[in-house]
């Protein structure tokens, strides 16, 4: 078990080069938040990190069943604490802990609780366009590439988590039976944000040519003058004959992309940073008593949009050879970038 020595010792290294965010140092070293909490105020406030003293109750788990706590936690990722714990109690006679202190041992070997990601089936065969794809573009300058896609915006989404302490009113949340929807379209570069327009509606092939039409062609050779690359995916509005001859007119050149590869696309990146900052925005003006109408959210994704900084977009373009190099990898499975 690594001492407190090697513990602080990490924790200072880390933030000596500017690791200064606890979930970030918690990925890193699997310490439990509360702990790395503590630690991260006493760096702000001295610049170091002192033992105290211990005032929790000793884990009731010893190294041996600690280590067969993490094997059968690995074997059943959906197992709950009290399966858990009604194993190991089976296991080991007289131990007769509590789901909390199992909890408590999840958290101390660095496991965390989440509901995975959904991701696209891929077969055999769609993994091994994959990787001849990645291999084809894997020393390629994406510098000229412009990225785009659409995504839906839902007002009252309420996926931020809150803190709050114990004995305080749990923290409520705004629900509505039928929340309002919008769709947006988006595009960006390694130089900044190209293109955006939200839409109520159906996208048909007919709307996503008047928004290339309107929302990409001159403003893409604005930023990025006659020498830029178009990336879409392979949706059939994408890649119907009139689309395709409307690009081979107006765009310089399109770039094939392998099907069923949201992962590969950055784009998805900047959807889920935009989605959270609207969130945030939203939920501080309904706390704040303010009235969210349907176009004022429409105006606070647009606001948002645009203040979405050159640094990030240069950061999630230039991802892309990692993304290409994970891809190949990991033999064309779904990558999580």
């Amino acid at each position: 078990m690594t001492s407190f020595e090697e513990k602080r010792t990490l924790v200072k290294f880390l933030w000596g080069h500017g690791y200064n965010e606890v979930p970030k140092l918690q990925k890193i070293t699997g310490y439990p938040k509360t702990t790395l909490y503590k630690w991260t105020a006493q760096l702000t406030e001295t610049g170091d990190i002192k033992l105290g003293e211990h005032t929790g109750r000793p884990r009731l788990l010893g190294p041996e069943q600690q280590k067969y706590l993490d094997k059968i936690a690995k074997k059943d990722r959906t197992a709950t604490s009290k399966e858990l714990t009604e194993v190991l109690n089976n296991t080991y006679p007289g131990l007769n802990i509590a789901p909390r202190t199992v909890r408590e041992n999840l958290q101390h070997l660095g496991y965390q609780v989440t509901v995975p990601r959904a991701v696209p089936l891929l077969k055999k065969e769609a993994m091994i366009r994959r990787v001849c794809w990645a291999r084809k573009y894997q020393r390629r300058r994406w510098n000229t590439t412009v990225f785009s896609d659409e995504a839906t915006f839902q007002l009252f989404r309420n996926t931020l988590k809150v803190r709050y302490k114990p004995g305080e009113p749990v923290p409520t949340r705004v629900v509505v039976k039928h929340p309002f929807k919008v769709h947006v379209w988006g595009a960006f570069c390694e130089k900044g944000i190209v293109g955006f327009h939200a839409f109520t509606g159906i996208m048909n092939g007919e709307r996503y040519r008047e928004i290339l039409t309107n929302h990409l062609f001159d403003q893409a050779f604005e930023v990025l003058g006659d020498n830029w690359t178009f990336q879409q995916d392979n949706d059939p509005k994408h890649t119907a004959k009139a689309t395709r001859a409307l690009l081979q007119a107006r765009c310089p050149k399109v770039l094939d992309w392998p099907s069923s590869s949201p992962d590969l696309n950055p784009i998805e990146n900047l959807w889920a940073i935009l989605k959270k900052r609207v969130e945030k925005k939203v939920n501080s003006l309904v706390h704040a008593k303010e009235t969210m109408s349907n176009d004022r959210f429409l105006s606070i994704i647009e606001e948002e949009w645009h203040r979405i900084d050159k640094p990030l977009c240069f950061n999630l373009a230039t991802s892309m050879r990692g993304r290409l190099d994970l891809v190949i990898e990991q033999g064309g499975h779904t990558i999580n970038h």
